[in-house]
C-alpha cells in the first residue's frame, strides 16, 4: 500500500492531468489512457484511485474548484476593502493565463455535462454557490461600509457573476468584440457605477 503522501501526490497528478485533458479535448473525448500518459502512470494506477470515468470527472471538478479557491485566496489581502475584493475577483478569474483558461474550459465542460446529469448539477450548485457567496459577501460589506450604493445586494451579486461568466465565455471562444482587456474594463466600469461619490 502506498504511503499517504504518495497517495495524495498520485491523486493530485492524475487529477491535474484529467483537467488538462478535459480542457483540451472535452469530457466526452477523455480517455483514461490519455490521463495516465500525461500523469506519467499506468491506466491501472488511474483505475486504482478512481473506479470509473464518471468518478474521475467528479473528482476533477472538485480539484479544479479547490484550485480556484486557492487562486482567490492568493489574490486577497487581509487589508483589502470590499470594493477592491470585487475588483480582484474579476481580475483573478480573467481567462488570461494558461491556468485560468484551463480552469474556465473545465467549468464549461461541467456545465455542459450537468445539463444531462443531476449529480453534476448538484455539484455545480455547491461550487457555484460558493463563488456567488464570495461576491455576495464582498458586495454586502461594500454596501454596509458605505462604499457602494447597492439597494439589492443579491441582485448585484447575481448580475456580477453572470456578467463575469458571460464575458469569459465570449473571450474563450474568441469573440472579436470581447477581449480580456475589454472584459476587465467592463467589470471595473460595472463596479464604478455603484461607487458612493
Amino acid at each position: 500500500m502506498p504511503r499517504p503522501s504518495a497517495v495524495a501526490e498520485r491523486r493530485h497528478e492524475i487529477l491535474k492531468a484529467t483537467c488538462l485533458v478535459i480542457s483540451e479535448r472535452g469530457f466526452r473525448d477523455l480517455r483514461i489512457a490519455d490521463v495516465a500518459k500525461i500523469a506519467g502512470y499506468s491506466t491501472g494506477t488511474v483505475h486504482y484511485y478512481f473506479d470509473s470515468k464518471d468518478e474521475l470527472l467528479v473528482e476533477a471538478f472538485r480539484f479544479q474548484y479547490e484550485q480556484s479557491v486557492g487562486r482567490r485566496e492568493y489574490y486577497f489581502q487581509d487589508d483589502d476593502d470590499p470594493v477592491l475584493r470585487l475588483r480582484k475577483l474579476a481580475r483573478g478569474y480573467l481567462p488570461s493565463s494558461e491556468s485560468t483558461i484551463q480552469a474556465w474550459r473545465v467549468w464549461l465542460e461541467l456545465w455542459v455535462s450537468a445539463l444531462r446529469d443531476r449529480p453534476l448539477a448538484a455539484l455545480n450548485d455547491v461550487y457555484y454557490g460558493d463563488w456567488r457567496n464570495a461576491v455576495l459577501e464582498a458586495a454586502t460589506a461594500a454596501r454596509d461600509e458605505g462604499l457602494l450604493n447597492i439597494s439589492d445586494v443579491v441582485a448585484f451579486a447575481d448580475v456580477y457573476v453572470a456578467m463575469l461568466d458571460g464575458l469569459a465565455i465570449q473571450v474563450l471562444i474568441g469573440a472579436t468584440h470581447m477581449t480580456v482587456q475589454r472584459m476587465q474594463e467592463t467589470c471595473t466600469s460595472f463596479i464604478d457605477n455603484f461607487l458612493v461619490p
